[in-house]
């Protein structure tokens, strides 16, 4: 159903359940912004990125289309009215330029070799499109969207984090599977009692315009005719041209959304619609290798420790009888066991994993595992 919304609105009128609930922490910002955001100096930033040394800016939004859209939100009735305006405003202040992703050093890119030994293919991607970026002054890398094939719990979406790390952007993390609607990423209007921003927008509202989106399980989406497409949102996205002119369905403020680093996980490709896949640069992951294990679980094990409250009660070295009970396991198994063992020897009063600390199911490949691709995985090994 569609709501008219009207600029002399009574003040007692009923605001959407939606609107309704942003309300409270909306006007907290907007007290904290407004001072900020005065007509003499529009586009003052939050910080100064002429500080930043050599990090390349680009131009987000071009600022007489921002000032033409506070117009007409200031025409907005209620509480949509103070909606829209929170999120020109947080613009406003960040200002129309913002940073581009830093070129990741040659000491990153050896580290994700290091750490993701199986995903060597996808390294390489990263490591050419590097030394393209070196020949831009100042250098900034662009990315091809990505499309990382294989069998779950392999590490795609850990190597996606780690590589927005190393171009100090930030992670936004999309469910395919349980998208029920395009509108949730880019916006709906604010006609709608519904109408709201979407992820997209959200994403960019930050001092870097170069953020890592992570399409989890892209070929677990619905897919179908219209508003059932779930998917159909990323046929004018993954297109640079069309991206330079993104418009959010609620706050209509074109944005250069063409620095964004797209990168998808799959495990069957052929279930993705060809004119989406054919927007990719597909790279096969497999599994690790035994060989590869050790590196994998030590990368693994160095994560946990980061951000584990108990990691000064324990030493951290692990020992070769403990990467000999872990090298059959996917990744993502790796990471429970550990977890898992830590418990264990935490119980026995000891500061050192043991072999036997490592759950008896995780170590016999012969038991059960809910995981699909474990059995794969000891199938492909005792072949």
């Amino acid at each position: 159903m569609r709501t008219e919304l009207h600029p002399m609105r009574r003040p007692n009128a009923p605001a959407s359940r939606d609107v309704a609930q942003q309300l409270t922490e909306i006007r907290r910002l907007l007290n904290s912004w407004e001072a900020a955001a005065t007509r003499d100096q529009p586009f003052a930033a939050v910080s100064s990125l002429a500080d930043r040394g050599a990090d390349a800016t680009r131009q987000l939004f071009d600022p007489g289309d921002l000032v033409a859209r506070i117009e007409w939100a200031k025409r907005l009735a209620g509480d949509t009215r103070e909606v829209v305006l929170a999120q020109l405003r947080r613009a406003q202040i960040l200002g129309p330029q913002r940073r581009v992703s830093i070129k990741p050093t040659s000491v990153d890119i050896d580290a994700l070799s290091r750490d993701f030994p199986h995903l060597a293919s996808v390294v390489d991607v990263v490591r050419r499109r590097v030394a393209l970026a070196e020949r831009s002054s100042p250098p900034s890398l662009r990315l091809p969207p990505l499309l990382l094939s294989g069998p779950p719990g392999n590490g795609k979406t850990a190597f996606a984090q780690r590589l927005a790390a190393a171009l100090q952007s930030r992670v936004i993390q999309i469910d395919m599977s349980t998208l029920e609607t395009p509108f949730s990423i880019v916006g709906l209007d604010v006609g709608y009692a519904t109408g709201r921003p979407g992820v997209v927008w959200e994403a960019m509202q930050h001092e870097s315009m170069t953020p890592v989106v992570v399409l989890d399980e892209l070929d677990k989406a619905r897919q179908g005719v219209g508003e059932r497409d779930v998917t159909s949102f990323l046929y004018s996205l993954l297109e640079p041209v069309s991206a330079k002119r993104f418009v959010d369905g609620a706050i209509g403020l074109p944005i250069d959304l063409s620095r964004a680093i797209w990168i998808a996980t799959c495990n069957d490709h052929s279930l993705i619609h060809p004119a989406i896949l054919s927007r990719f640069q597909q790279v096969r992951v497999d599994c690790p290798r035994p060989d590869q294990m050790p590196a994998v679980i030590r990368s693994i094990h160095a994560e946990l420790i980061k951000g584990a409250d108990w990691r000064d009660g324990f030493d951290h070295q692990l020992d070769e009888g403990v990467l000999t009970a872990l090298v059959l396991m996917p990744p993502r198994l790796v990471w429970q066991s550990l977890e898992e063992a830590y418990a264990t020897c935490a119980l026995a009063g000891r500061r050192s994993l043991l072999p036997s600390d490592i759950p008896v199911a995780a170590r016999d490949p012969r038991s059960a595992r809910p995981i699909g691709f474990v059995r794969f995985n000891e199938e492909r090994h005792r072949a």
